[in-house]
């Protein structure tokens, strides 16, 4: 669905942020990206949906080249972007608006326009705040609307840049379980992240340092057989009694316990 072919991309003064990154990503995949700042994270998801341009290389979106300009428009329909700040996405005075806006600008008839704007707000749950202002709304309830923007532009790829670095838990999980049931209703997703638990339903991890990717497999046997720290994840202590369950041979590297409840499950195993 995506095909990325020895990607390099130079800022204007020359500096190099990406270094002949090559990758494909599959129709109804989970793809998690991790790495540390500022290695290249962002710029490659923007390349997805031609916010950026290849300075080499090329990426294929179902078949079209991001550097087409007659195929941007299509590329951009069928690849939604949400952000890490959510208030970067804000366009309309309400929630109402603010999903339509997306909907009207591809010409839709505003019956059309009704229907995925409702479709939207239930998929998320904030029918009862469609008439709010978006910025007054909490973080987590200001992510489910940025998310819904994108929904109702129904795309086939949704890209997430760190959308719940800035959440408290309860709000991370609520995003994160929306997320995991678009990608198994159909959607195909791609991911970054610095949180290991987020790993838990990605069918695949890609880690990167230096704009070059080094790891791309399986998450569960990278994170046995790695340092995940140096991944640019936070490290939680259950993480480190993992590895060495792992490192000793208690825990299968295919079965690398990524939250709290699937270590408690490998230990109640090994009782």
């Amino acid at each position: 669905m995506i095909r990325i072919n020895n990607l390099i991309y130079r800022y204007p003064d020359g500096t190099q942020v990406l270094d002949s990154v090559s990758l494909d990503i599959c129709k109804e995949e989970f793809v998690a990206i991790a790495g540390k700042n500022g290695s290249g994270k962002s710029t490659l998801l923007r390349h997805m949906n031609a916010l950026l341009l290849p300075t080499e290389g090329s990426v294929i979106v179902n078949g079209m080249d991001t550097t087409d300009p007659s195929s941007i428009l299509n590329i951009r329909q069928m690849t939604g972007m949400v952000f890490q700040d959510p208030e970067s996405q804000f366009l309309g005075m309400t929630v109402e608006e603010d999903l339509a806006f997306g909907p009207e600008n591809l010409g839709l008839l505003q019956e059309e326009i009704r229907k995925r704007v409702n479709r939207a707000v239930q998929n998320v749950g904030m029918q009862e705040y469609k008439d709010h202002t978006p910025r007054s709304l909490s973080g987590g309830q200001k992510q489910k609307v940025a998310l819904a923007s994108v929904l109702a532009m129904e795309p086939e790829i949704i890209l997430f840049d760190e959308v719940t670095s800035m959440l408290d838990p309860k709000s991370r999980k609520e995003i994160l379980d929306l997320i995991t049931q678009l990608n198994e209703n159909g959607t195909t997703v791609v991911y970054i992240t610095h949180r290991l638990e987020e790993l838990v339903h990605a069918d695949r991890l890609i880690v990167m340092e230096n704009g070059s990717i080094t790891h791309n497999g399986n998450p569960r046997i990278i994170l046995s057989q790695g340092d995940a720290m140096n991944f640019g994840f936070e490290l939680p202590p259950m993480i480190e009694l993992a590895k060495r369950l792992c490192d000793s041979g208690f825990i299968d590297p295919a079965c690398f316990p990524l939250s709290r409840e699937e270590l408690r499950e490998a230990l109640c195993r090994l009782i």
